[in-house]
This record gives structure tokens, sequence and C-alpha cells, in this order.
């Protein structure tokens, strides 16, 4: 981003924090995602979307909007600017003769390219609360709720993936890297256990920082010490932790970051979504996925114990149908997903699963010696699979070569008057003037 636009972005942060209402002083706030793919918004565009007012978190372009049936962008509604690096682009492919190649319904084919050198580009977003048609917002919140595993489980598994372990301690939450131990007190000393949570996140980020050479303990610049803040409060949005809760969260330095450096507040917001990028890709594995969908269904082998008797799933039959058996009488019938039986087995099933992850952490087991070597979840610097890196956001960009700068004419969004007569950030000298006051205690 410009230094102005990290400005901006470090002027609202410290002005709605002296208000105690910026996404650090508000637990359970939902930081801004894109309804139509279902990414988070990363870094410090994620900042700035959170701090535009609307509590709804669903933030799309224009294009976006068009492309849902009965979606549309309510007219004279004003976009939000986001700033990014492009590191793609889409461009189409010729013939032998340089003639445009096309598809089976005559249309040019194109290919997704890696560009040598990212591209800083802009785009304009706009809220849900801009789009006529759009969901209500308690349905989508219903939904995501719905849906998303439990905290405490997806806890474990970031300690567990990240080859550390938890051990209890009468002091303060801590960890030690060297020995790779993460230490918290019993939960039962926090006041609630969204506290205890929230404690324990902040300390698998600072672990997973400084293990993945993200963030350096020993460095004390306000900068350097935001990261945690910063990754606790992205990650703890993905996985359903109030991150804000955390006893020992340090915000002061993400206060006197955007007082003082907003270029290093953008710096360290972009370590802290590579830390967030590091966890996310161990709870989010291939390998994970497919161990939380089988969760979630019925399949071949399953043993579940339900109304005091023991089933084993047998086999598939046609299509969706299984074969299950009662392993009191032998007997052999057939269960269908939305069959009463097949629901019941299923919620049977996956209670089982919650008894026995439970028993599991309350038992604490030591970190297995199996592992000889550790997960390779390498750490996506460039972003290519991020939100904004998708070629129907982006507004316009220019790329220099070998000719000199020539500006690409594709995939340019059609904006209205209305929409282009959004204002660039712009920091006021008054609101430069605010920053020195410092945080309202």
């Amino acid at each position: 981003m410009s230094q102005q636009s990290n400005q901006q972005i470090a002027a609202r942060l410290v002005e709605k924090m002296n208000d105690r209402q910026s996404p650090f002083d508000l637990p359970g706030f939902a930081m801004p995602v894109n309804p139509t793919t279902g990414k988070a918004y990363r870094g410090m565009n994620a900042l700035w979307l959170a701090m535009q007012g609307p509590r709804d978190p669903r933030w799309m372009t224009l294009k976006q909007a068009s492309n849902k049936n009965g979606w549309k962008v309510q007219t004279g509604s004003k976009g939000t600017l986001i700033s990014f690096l492009k590191t793609t682009d889409r461009v189409q492919l010729l013939d032998e003769q340089g003639k445009p190649q096309l598809n089976s319904r005559r249309n040019p084919k194109t290919e997704l390219i890696k560009l040598a050198n990212p591209v800083e580009t802009d785009a304009y977003v706009f809220n849900a609360t801009q789009i006529e048609g759009i969901p209500p917002l308690k349905e989508y919140e219903e939904r995501r709720a719905s849906s998303r595993p439990d905290p405490m489980e997806q806890l474990g598994k970031l300690v567990e993936l990240s080859n550390a372990k938890v051990e209890s301690t009468i002091g303060e939450p801590g960890y030690d890297a060297a020995d790779r131990i993460i230490y918290m007190p019993e939960p039962d000393s926090f006041g609630t256990p969204q506290e205890y949570q929230a404690a324990l996140l902040y300390e698998v980020v600072k672990f997973a920082g400084q293990d993945k050479e993200l963030f350096d303990p020993m460095d004390i610049s306000a900068a350097e010490q935001a990261k945690p803040a910063l990754a606790a409060l992205f990650i703890g949005n993905e996985i359903g932790v109030y991150s804000q809760l955390a006893p020992q969260i340090n915000l002061e330095d993400v206060y006197q970051a955007a007082v003082d450096m907003p270029d290093e507040l953008e710096k360290a917001a972009n370590n802290a979504q590579y830390i967030t990028d590091y966890l996310h890709g161990l709870i989010n594995s291939p390998e994970q996925r497919q161990a939380a969908r089988q969760d979630r269904i019925l399949i071949v082998g399953d043993v579940i114990d339900y109304n005091e008797k023991q089933y084993e799933v047998m086999g598939k039959l046609r299509g969706k149908d299984l074969q299950v058996m009662d392993k009191s009488t032998g007997n052999r019938f057939k269960a269908s997903p939305g069959d009463g039986i097949y629901a019941s087995l299923l919620n049977a099933k996956i209670e089982g699963l919650k008894t026995q992850r439970e028993q599991n952490r309350t038992a604490a087991p030591e970190q297995s010696e199996g592992l000889n070597e550790e997960q390779d979840n390498s750490i996506q610097y460039e972003h290519e699979n991020e939100l904004e890196h998708e070629a129907d956001n982006v507004i316009s960009f220019r790329q220099q070569d070998s000719n000199g700068l020539d500006e690409e004419e594709g995939n340019i969004l059609d904006f209205s008057e209305e929409y282009e007569e959004i204002p660039e950030l712009d920091l006021n000298e008054e609101a430069g003037e605010k920053q020195k006051s410092g945080r309202k205690r």
C-alpha cells in the first residue's frame, strides 16, 4: 500500500481504539469476508474494511455482486478502496498464426499466468448493506456458526500440528520455543472458557511466529510486538476464538505502531497474515479437510454406539446408500442420507467423536515421537489463492515491460460515474495531530 494509505488506515485505527470500537476491542467482531468466494480479506485490507462502520462483514466488488442472481449494488452507493499486489494475470491464448484460440462456444481461450514482477493494484468493494437481494446478515451468521468446527478442537489441532504440547503452570501463559512447550494455567483459573481459548491462541500464535522466523520476541519495537495481536485477531476470526479476551494480549504496541510508524504497521500486518496463513494451512491441509469431511458423514468401517446397541457400516450399496449391521443381532439394513436412521447414527457418531476428543484433551497425551519431520505447510508469500488476486477484483493496473509502460485493458470493472467519484485515501493534518494524544485509558 502507499504511504498515504497506510497513514489513513493507521489514523482510523487510532481513532477506533481511542473509542474502544476497534476490532481489537470488541469480542466476537466478525472480520471482513467475501461471500462470493468465502475467503477472508487480508492484512491491512482486513483492518481497513473492518473499520468502515457497517457491522456486516461481507464485502465484494461490483462485478462479483452483479454475477450473483438477484444481487445488485444500490444506485448511488460508494465503494471502499483496497490495495494489494497482483501476482497473476489471465492472458489470451493464440494459435500458430497469432490469432485468438477459441473454445467450443467460440469464446477466446485464456490462461492464468504468474507475473514476473507483482503489480500494485487497486479495487473498490461494496458492503452487503449496499447490495440489494443479498441474504440477511442473520441468515449468513447462522449458516456460518453451524458449519464452524469447535474452537477448542481447532486449538488442539493447531498445538498438535505445530509440533508443540501444552503443559500446566501456576504462573502466566507463556511458551518455551526450544522445548516446544506452551505453558497454560488451568482452564478454571480463567473467568470463562472463551478467555482460556483466547489466551492459548495468543501463545500458539507467538510460538508459531517465532518457529517460522516471522516474529522475534527479543525485538521490543512496537511494530514487532504488534504481530501476535494482529495474527491472533485474523486466525481467531476463522476458528471462532475471541482473541480480544486474552488477558495477556498486548494492544499498546498495536496502538503505538499505528501512532508512530504506519508503514511498519503494514509490515507487521503482512507478517501477521503470513503467520495466519501457516496456521490456517495446518488445519486446512487436504488431509485435514478429508478427515473433517469424514467426520460429517457415515463411511464404511464406522462403528457407532446408539441406543445401547452397536452398529457397523458394512459397505456401500447403490449411489449414497449404505449397508449397516446391528452387531447385537447380525441384522443388516439400508441407510441413506435423509433417512431418520441415517441422521440418528450420524448424530451419534458426531457426539461420540466429540466425547473422545474431550477425553483426549483432558488426558493431555504426550506428543507422538513418531513424527520424524515437521509438516511442510509453506507460507504463501505471494498469496496466489487469496481473494484480492482474483482477476475479477481488478479495477485496472499498469505493467512495466521491455517496451515501457503499457496499460492492461483486460479485467477492467465498468463502474458508473457515481462509483468513480470515490475519493482517494486522504489523511488530513488534523487527523495526524490527533494521533499524538495517546490511547485514552
